[in-house]
């Protein structure tokens, strides 16, 4: 068991592995490439986030995807 306590304004994303993993890539390029574009998105809002990772390949998905952001409000201490 581990147990975190995420930082005000923290965004925590849950995704299936259809999101980033590729046939002609090795999924670590896949996890890669969804960090930097989810750090260059952190302020966005939850559903530009959302979109905008969804869409980034362009590329139809060979399997299911899901994504769930959720974000720790700012205003006020973490529970």
């Amino acid at each position: 068991t581990c147990t975190a306590r995420p930082l005000p304004g923290s965004t925590l994303l849950l995704f299936t592995d259809g999101l980033v993993e590729r046939r002609d890539q090795d999924i670590d390029t896949g996890l890669d490439d969804l960090a930097e574009q989810a750090a260059r998105l952190a302020t966005a809002p939850l559903e530009e986030l959302c979109d905008t990772l969804i869409s980034r390949s362009r590329q139809v998905f060979d399997d299911d995807v899901a994504l769930l952001a959720l974000r720790i409000p700012s205003d006020g201490p973490a529970r």
